[in-house]
């Protein structure tokens, strides 16, 4: 899956635009705290104009990440004239100046961009330079022990490692959240198979039951009394048309084996597609939510349709409503018809068995729905005002994160 097809989740690259600012802000950093260092050294003008020139350009790149990490990642040679920046700081203020970490952060980005063979690139001009700065180092400054010849050149290659062992962390983590997402998937999926059998079972079955006993009755009726039998036949014919609109209701949701679009979408597609189909005006508003979990997220697209075939088959409504709103940490969905309603029984004792006891199965399903997803179903009706139903779902901040691809180019 390419960057571009994703929905809006968190990536490997986000990741690493994330790292990208933190290291570049981390350079501002060094560069104040190695100017307070230098305060009074007589060389200290030289290095103030170019150490505050490069930290005033870390800062404007870390500003515009966005733009310039892309173009950084197909063009390692971007960051070899950082590493030429770095040996001008060495050359100015020393290889045992305070300056010296701040050299490193270009190894460090190195191994979070590219692979291999472009770290060990920059690594070894890294170190080139850095000897060309310590041989063009005053006599007095001047080092032949551990500490000049091995010691500070091997922060490259050590930074650099860090840098790729945290981008291959930055894929680990990816991956298994894409594992997650994917299992999360094929439970919705074989849930969602469940209920289509039992409502098979509950549906059309039962309505083909009804139809096989209209049949086997019917010769009947056509000896006795030819205007009953003809009564019957309608019955059965209209028996047939429910029995296919079921069959094909349960075809519909059972090639729904994923979610293929974002949930704001899904939900406009739902309620406009329902409109289209029963004539009745439906006024849909839909705000830039988060996605919740997988096996919520079908519970709550399920509460969706079986609220609008409520409205279709009981409320004789002129008017729907439905809202998808986002919290500080959940969806809510919200469903409101101007049609019959009925009196809300919500706070008197077992509020689901009264629901039930006067038919309301829908509302009851419904209910029963959001349960399973972590949540309460809430109802407000009234005869002759309407009803709606409303229910708000947790939402994980980095559930569904999905490896994307480097930026094209990217070595």
């Amino acid at each position: 899956m390419s960057s571009a097809e994703a929905p809006p989740v968190l990536t490997v690259w986000s990741r690493v635009g994330v790292t990208f600012r933190l290291f570049m802000y981390l350079r501002v950093l060094l560069v104040s705290m190695g100017l307070v260092l230098t305060t009074g050294v007589p060389t200290g003008a030289v290095v103030v104009l170019l150490m505050a020139g490069i930290g005033a350009f870390s800062w404007l790149v870390a500003r515009a990440s966005e733009r310039v990490l892309p173009t950084l990642a197909r063009h390692p040679i971007l960051l070899c004239l950082d590493a030429f920046a770095a040996y001008a700081v060495l050359q100015v203020a020393g290889v045992f100046g305070p300056f010296f970490l701040f050299t490193v952060i270009t190894s460090a980005l190195a191994g979070v961009l590219y692979e291999w063979r472009a770290l060990l690139f920059v690594c070894s001009l890294q170190i080139a330079f850095y000897y060309l700065a310590a041989h063009a180092a005053p006599p007095g400054q001047h080092g032949a022990d551990f500490q000049a010849l091995i010691g500070l050149p091997v922060f490259y290659p050590i930074a650099g490692c860090a840098g790729i062992g945290l981008h291959r962390l930055f894929e680990q983590y990816a991956d298994a959240l894409e594992g997650r997402r994917r299992a999360e998937t094929v439970a919705a999926a074989a849930e969602e198979r469940a209920r289509l059998a039992r409502e098979m079972h509950d549906s059309l079955a039962k309505t083909l039951q009804g139809i096989a006993l209209t049949v086997g009755v019917l010769p009947v009726w056509v000896r006795r009394s030819p205007d009953r039998a003809e009564q019957e036949a309608r019955k059965i014919a209209d028996a047939i048309q429910v029995a296919v609109g079921e069959a094909r209701g349960l075809i519909a949701d059972l090639r729904e084996d994923g979610p293929s679009l974002p949930l704001g979408p899904t939900v406009r597609q739902i309620a406009t597609a329902w409109g289209r189909r029963t004539g009745v005006p439906v006024v849909v508003a839909i705000e830039d939510v988060a996605e919740p979990p997988l096996i919520a997220r079908y519970e709550l697209v399920a509460i969706l349709k079986e609220a609008l075939t409520n409205v279709e088959r009981h409320a004789a409504a002129t008017t729907v409503e439905v809202s998808l709103t986002a919290g500080a940490a959940a969806v809510g969905l919200a469903v409101r018809d101007n049609g019959r309603g009925f009196d809300n029984p919500v706070g008197a004792g077992d509020w689901l068995t009264r629901l039930a006891r006067d038919g309301h199965y829908g509302v009851v399903g419904m209910a029963e729905r959001a349960r399973r997803a972590g949540s309460e179903l809430s109802v407000v009706s009234q005869p002759g005002w309407g009803t709606a139903i409303s229910v708000a779902l947790s939402v994980e901040a980095e559930h569904g994160a999905v490896y994307a691809d480097r930026p094209a180019g990217a070595a």
